[in-house]
């Protein structure tokens, strides 16, 4: 996906929002997807990223500006320095925003290639629901998380 740095920005579809600060676009009824917000939570509390998910009207209009399907929800996104990160390339972009041992294994994980990360990924993707399940209600911030959650007001 090509895409220029903070385009969203002029997008009268995008209502503007804080973007100093990496955001990671989640399925908030994905089990998996939950997990994996709460993963980087625990062993980044104080961390730089911020949290978003799909189900709200702001993490839609940036998967709309991006051209990507927020019903089928086939990839999660990364964006970082005003780009979106999607598939394996998301996955690297969320590590990289990690404290270390983390962000290294962001790093290290370009040796992989995007066709091969991308095709993994693809699978999970395709199968988190069956293999994880599915939450009723969707993830939301507890406690002391809500600063690092862009919820709609």
């Amino acid at each position: 996906m090509r895409a220029t740095a903070y385009s969203y920005r002029n997008d009268p579809a995008v209502p503007a929002f804080d973007d100093a600060r990496p955001i990671v676009i989640f399925d908030g009824l994905c089990v998996l997807c939950s997990r994996g917000v709460q993963w980087m939570l625990d062993r980044d509390p104080m961390g730089k990223s911020r949290f978003a998910v799909i189900q709200d009207p702001l993490a839609r209009a940036l998967y709309g500006h991006y051209g990507l399907d927020a019903e089928a929800f086939d990839t999660f996104m990364v964006l970082t320095d005003g780009l979106p990160h999607t598939r394996w390339a998301g996955v690297l972009a969320a590590a990289k925003s990690m404290p270390q041992p983390w962000r290294a294994l962001g790093v290290a994980g370009r040796i992989v290639p995007d066709a091969i990360g991308d095709r993994v990924y693809d699978w999970v993707q395709r199968n988190r629901l069956t293999w994880f399940g599915q939450r009723s209600t969707c993830r939301r911030p507890e406690g002391g998380e809500a600063q690092r959650f862009l919820v709609e007001s």
